[in-house]
C-alpha cells in the first residue's frame, strides 16, 4: 500500500484540487516532486511538507512497512532537503561573488543533465568524485569564450567543502527534486558544454 499517495490524496481534499500538477503549485514544489514522492512512497517527504505548511491534516491512519525501507526512504529525504538548502545558500545567498555565481550554476545544472540518472554504477561513495571529475573535464563556453579554468575549480570546491557523499548523490540520482525550488532552474542560459572524446 502507497501510503505517500494516500497522503497527497489528502492533500488534494485539502486544497480541493483534481491534479498533481495543480497541487504541487498550491504548494510550492515542482509537478515532479510529487510524482517523486509517489515512486517512491516518500511518507517522510509529504509529511515534512506537510508539517513545513502547517497544515492540519489526519497522518494518523500508517499501515505497516519494513522499517530498513523506511530508514533509507528517510535517509534519501533528508539528504535531497539538505542538499536543495545547501544550493540555496551558495547560489541563491552570499557565499559566492554573482560574477562566479551563475557560470557555476549553469555548469553544475548542464553536468548532471548528461547523467544518466538509471546509471547504477553511480554510488554514494563514488558520485561526488565521479561528478566532480566530470566538471573539471568539461569543456564549457560562454558566449563563444572559453571559461577560465578557475571557474569550473570553484564548482569543484564547492562541491568538495559544503556537500556530503549522500548529498552529491541525491543531486544526480534525484535531480529533479533537488533542483526544484523556484530561482534555481528556468532563470539562466544553460552553457554549451562539448565533452572529450
Amino acid at each position: 500500500m502507497n501510503e505517500a499517495n494516500e497522503l497527497i490524496e489528502k492533500l488534494k481534499q485539502y486544497y480541493k484540487v483534481a491534479t498533481s500538477q495543480e497541487l504541487a503549485e498550491k504548494i510550492g514544489v515542482a509537478q515532479t516532486t510529487v510524482s517523486g514522492w509517489k515512486q517512491r512512497n516518500s511518507v517522510n517527504a509529504v509529511r515534512r511538507k506537510i508539517y513545513e505548511l502547517g497544515l492540519e491534516i489526519d497522518l494518523d491512519n500508517k499501515t505497516p512497512h519494513d522499517n530498513k525501507k523506511l530508514e533509507n526512504e528517510y535517509l534519501i529525504d533528508q539528504a535531497i532537503f539538505t542538499a536543495k538548502r545547501g544550493l540555496q545558500n551558495i547560489f541563491d545567498g552570499n557565499l559566492i561573488d554573482t560574477y562566479w555565481n551563475k557560470p557555476a550554476k549553469d555548469i553544475l545544472t548542464e553536468v548532471i543533465g548528461r547523467i544518466d540518472k538509471d546509471d547504477e554504477t553511480y554510488t554514494v561513495d563514488n558520485s561526488k568524485n565521479r561528478l566532480i571529475d566530470k566538471i573539471e573535464e568539461a569543456e564549457v563556453y560562454w558566449f563563444k569564450n572559453p571559461l577560465k579554468a578557475s571557474r569550473k575549480k570553484l564548482l569543484s570546491t564547492l562541491l568538495r567543502k559544503y556537500f556530503s557523499k549522500v548529498e552529491v548523490y541525491v543531486m544526480i540520482k534525484y535531480s529533479d527534486e533537488v533542483f526544484d525550488y523556484v530561482g534555481y532552474l528556468g532563470t539562466s542560459k544553460k552553457p554549451k558544454i562539448e565533452e572529450k572524446i
